[in-house]
């Protein structure tokens, strides 16, 4: 995908939590890129990712899968109830 195809389709937002700072494309191994910033890229406190709860309504498959990866690696009550209430497009089924 290209830069300016990532940034549009993101509306040059982290797709994550939404921050438009220091914005990159990020590698969802098997599903495709999406764009992070620096925050969500790092290793952010536990906290920051109650932001997936808003990015688990996402319409884009490649952020389905990131988002569904990183609740499962979250052990937390919050994060399993937020994963558990995803509802995953096919392509993004196939690939978790």
């Amino acid at each position: 995908m290209t830069w300016g195809t990532l940034m549009s389709r993101a509306h040059g937002m982290c797709e994550y939590c939404g921050g438009m700072d220091d914005c990159l494309p990020v590698e969802v191994e098997g599903a495709g890129e999406m764009l992070v910033c620096a925050v969500c890229d790092s290793d952010p406190p536990v906290e920051h990712w109650r932001c997936l709860e808003a990015a688990s309504r996402s319409d884009v498959p490649e952020v389905q899968v990131a988002v569904w990866r990183k609740l499962g690696a979250i052990d937390t009550p919050w994060a399993a109830e937020i994963r558990s209430r995803m509802t995953l497009l096919p392509e993004a089924q196939a690939l978790v």
